[in-house]
């Protein structure tokens, strides 16, 4: 790795394609394509609360949380009586209507067409006729609206009912758009959001996807004649009341005069902020094709230039990356610097995480091979909102894996060139994620989008969800402190906890699925072997998938449930990640010996024992036959310094939290689950029988019906207790579930063929009883 230190003057930085909709292809439309727009506002809504319902919060604390509580001050005090005669000369909403001609239409029509009417009559004069005396605040003038409410902005399929930008006659595509206002039909405040709320969380999502500058959107809501504004940040919601803006008839002019003219100048005040003051860090609305980033400055700089300039990088394109309405988001961006490909990647993350950059400092230290060159990282903004915007710009390392190995697949001579290409991503991608656990670094998120493949090389890229399992060296810290700003005191307690930031779901450890509290390179292994699994699948080759239960995601408690049925099939383990064939011996070698290292103790099966905490034992006699030499010593010189101590694993050495021993670490039976069998339990409830061995006899008679926790998704709130039935009580469990498995099919695999069925009937009670003689 070069040394990360090295720092340019300043990049080049091209901030979106010369074209609108035709250069992004992100996820979002072709959700949209799949869900009702109401569903798919309503799990915008859901996203929002799981962080915390929508704060109230008062125009001035508003003002101060971004900066501008003194311009504020002085602005507010200048203006008591500005806006006397705006206020008085404000036609009423029934004027508007007598104007038009038309008499006035049903409640939900008047309220979203001659409300927004009125409320343009009131931009019309602010704009035309501005009131006098207004002090010289801003160096920016009053941004100009358009009309959105019959055309929708391109690149996307939304239609506002007025948009703000500070070039109007460019205002047509979300790109430029600064400020939106959405009008609706309400009878009070709680209703209004309670309706809307989607609508608005859809404006938002899409700022900030198409506007990677942004720090918050700010949307106005206008319901009837009060006017509020609505801004997203990082991981939550406020709504502040700007006030009364229009009046229904004359006669509510003398009573609401004072709370018009109040809200006239706080609309005043946030429709002549300078963009880069409210909402972006950047004025990349004025210049948006070029940006200049001078990583001298601390934090650095992104100027926007109309050209691109003398310096080193030049963006060629964006890369698509979904963006969430919450939570932690990134934009990437193809580069090009000094003659190399280049990726720029920007991160809002919270600030109490550790950067990605300071990690592949860790990683230089160390020495860690596999990981890609970092030429310039640091902070674009230190702490917005509890966020940090860092930057990092670092190698291109090629093609993602599963689609190397797609790509090439009908070009490979025979299936040893097969087992050829995994055994060296198996082995390569193990030697980083163990040199790096040697440096104190686990890199939780190992995907197929995370392993790449670059002139016959295999990186091991994107370390943003990376944690330090021991505190760093006085040296780090003191350089995390000074270049990002970050306090790693805490940073070994943080990661006993569970991260909810961590991990792509359909390549996450079945512990982690199952949200223990606490994780080791063993989990980083196994999501390494579920990407194998995912490259050599139909799945990735875009054929039928149908029987990749494997793959099929309801629910991360789902998912985990299922394979601990799967991985327990010797014989149609793979066929159930959608892996149809396996024609070479050694291919099927490598796949069989990663099976047998992450879940087998000897010849026992231990999947079900993997629904709690957990400390697996690694048999380096089985890692030798997918892992190189320098990974064995290391491995093995853990193993000695673990078990010669304590009798816990690797991962507690390196972490040693507080553990809590659960039912299935006394005496948890070793047993297979057959993928049949899981399928089948979608079909209904099942009998929970609590067994003191793995002789099948009860030590409680007593039997409760209860709900399977694979068709629900689990309701238990104890992360660390192992749910009992699959993984506590096979035999009777299985003959169970093979009777009603019979029922289904002839064939006993209805799941694993018809996965489609089996998912469908989630919940649905099953009262019959088997017939014939009860299985034993």
């Amino acid at each position: 790795m070069a040394n990360s230190s090295r720092q340019p003057p300043a990049i080049s930085i091209l901030l979106q394609s010369e074209g609108t909709s035709a250069q992004l292809g992100f996820d979002e439309y072709s959700l949209r394509e799949e869900l009702e727009r109401a569903e798919y506002r309503r799990k915008l809504v859901e996203e929002l609360h799981r962080k915390g319902a929508g704060e109230k919060m008062e125009f001035p604390v508003l003002m101060k949380m971004l900066g501008l509580d003194d311009k504020y001050d002085e602005y507010k005090s200048n203006t008591s009586s500005v806006f006397g005669q705006l206020a008085m000369d404000i036609p009423t909403v029934s004027s508007v209507v007598a104007a038009a001609g038309g008499r006035q239409e049903r409640k939900a029509e008047f309220l979203e067409k001659h409300y927004i009417e009125g409320f343009k009559r009131i931009l019309d004069m602010l704009s035309e006729s501005p009131p006098h005396g207004l002090p010289q605040v801003h160096s920016s003038n009053l941004y100009m609206y358009t009309d959105c409410q019959s055309k929708p902005l391109d690149p996307t399929k939304l239609m506002p009912d007025l948009v703000f930008s500070p070039r109007p006659k460019f205002a047509s595509d979300m790109y430029d758009v600064h400020i939106i206002l959405e009008g609706k039909q309400a009878m009070s405040r709680a209703s209004a959001y309670n309706n809307h709320l989607g609508q608005l969380a859809d404006y938002a999502l899409e700022l900030k996807r198409l506007q990677p500058m942004r720090k918050f959107v700010p949307i106005l809501f206008l319901f009837g004649g009060q006017l509020d504004l609505v801004t997203f940040v990082h991981d939550r919601y406020y709504w502040t009341e700007i006030g009364t803006i229009l009046y229904v008839q004359e006669s509510d002019r003398k009573m609401y005069h004072r709370m018009v003219c109040e809200a006239l100048r706080d609309l005043w005040f946030i429709l002549t902020l300078p963009v880069h003051e409210f909402g972006h860090f950047a004025d990349s609305l004025v210049m948006p094709k070029y940006a200049q980033l001078d990583v001298a400055a601390r934090p650095a700089l992104l100027v926007p230039i109309r050209a691109r300039g003398g310096y080193s990088f030049e963006v060629h394109r964006r890369i698509d990356r979904k963006v969430h309405i919450t939570g932690r988001r990134t934009y990437l961006f193809h580069v090009s610097y000094e003659g190399n490909d280049a990726i720029f990647k920007m991160t809002w993350l919270p600030k109490n995480r550790l950067p990605e950059g300071a990690v592949y400092r860790v990683l230089e230290d160390g020495s860690v091979p596999n990981t890609p060159t970092v030429y310039a990282s640091g902070v674009l903004v230190d702490d917005f909102c509890g966020y940090r915007l860092e930057y990092l710009v670092v190698e291109h390392c090629g093609k993602p894996i599963v689609d190397f190995l797609q790509a090439t697949r009908s070009d490979w001579a025979s299936e040893a060139n097969v087992a050829d290409t995994v055994t060296m991503c198996v082995q390569s991608v193990t030697q980083t994620l163990v040199a790096a656990f040697r440096s104190n670094v686990l890199h939780r998120d190992i995907s197929a989008g995370n392993i790449t493949v670059k002139g016959g090389r295999v990186y091991v890229i994107d370390w943003g969800c990376a944690k330090l399992t021991e505190k760093p060296s006085d040296e780090q810290a003191a350089d995390m402190l000074s270049r990002w700003g970050f306090d790693s005191s805490n940073v070994v307690q943080k990661e006993s906890e569970k991260d909810s930031f961590t991990g792509t779901p359909l390549y996450m450890s079945i512990q982690m699925l199952f949200s223990v509290r606490r994780r080791g390179i063993v989990n980083d292994i196994e999501s390494l072997f579920y990407v194998i699994m995912d490259s050599l699948s139909e799945r990735a080759r875009g054929k039928d998938s149908e029987g990749a239960l494997g793959f099929v995601f309801h629910s991360e408690r789902n998912l985990a449930m299922v394979r601990i049925g799967i991985l327990g099939d010797d014989q149609r383990y793979l066929e159930n990640f959608g892996v149809k064939s396996i024609g070479s011996a050694a291919l099927r070698d490598i796949v069989d010996s990663m099976r047998k290292f992450l879940f087998f103790e000897g010849e026992s099966y231990i999947g079900g024992r993997l629904q709690g905490i957990y400390d697996r034992k690694m048999d380096v006699g089985v890692a030798k036959r997918f892992m190189n030499l320098e990974t064995l010593s290391l491995l093995d010189a853990f193993q000695q310094t673990t078990y010669s101590s304590s009798s816990t694993s690797i991962e507690a050495a390196a972490l040693k939290p507080r553990t809590m021993v659960t039912r299935s670490q006394r005496s948890p039976p070793a047993w297979r689950l057959p993928a049949s069998v899981v399928a089948a339990s979608f079909e209904g409830d099942f009998e929970q029988v609590n067994l003191s061995d793995s002789s099948g006899k009860s030590a409680n008679p007593s039997r409760k019906r209860r709900k399977s926790p694979l068709a629900s998704g689990g309701d238990n709130n104890n992360n660390d207790r192992p749910a009992a039935g699959l993984a506590a009580n096979p035999p009777k469990l299985v003959a169970r579930i093979a009777g009603k498995l019979s029922r289904v099919t002839s064939s006993g695999r209805a799941g694993a063929s018809n996965p489609s069925a089996a998912s469908g009937s989630m919940g649905k009670k099953n009262t019959k009883k088997p017939k014939g003689k009860k299985l034993r």
